[in-house]
């Protein structure tokens, strides 16, 4: 998302034309606190995980996908490219 929002404002700043976006697969994972998490997939968020395993792959799009513990550019860019729509 953030690839497609940061062209999109570029863009609109300079009067072209913005890329749309959709989502693919269309996902939530929200964090419940104590109670765990909850992971839904698809636009009628049908619950695909709970408890201990959503709050366990919750941690890890926050500690490891969205950011990445590194400093090295290369690899930054190669996880970002992985969940690319284009």
């Amino acid at each position: 998302m953030g690839k497609f929002a940061g062209h999109n404002v570029a863009a609109d700043l300079l009067g072209n034309a913005l890329l749309p976006f959709t989502p693919d697969p269309y996902t939530t994972c929200l964090d419940l606190g104590s109670a765990g998490a909850v992971f839904t997939e698809g636009w009628d968020r049908r619950i695909a995980l709970t408890g201990p395993e959503a709050k366990t792959l919750k941690r890890n799009i926050n500690a490891l996908w969205i950011y990445p513990p590194t400093d090295d550019p290369e690899r930054i860019l190669a996880q970002a490219g992985r969940f690319s729509n284009g």
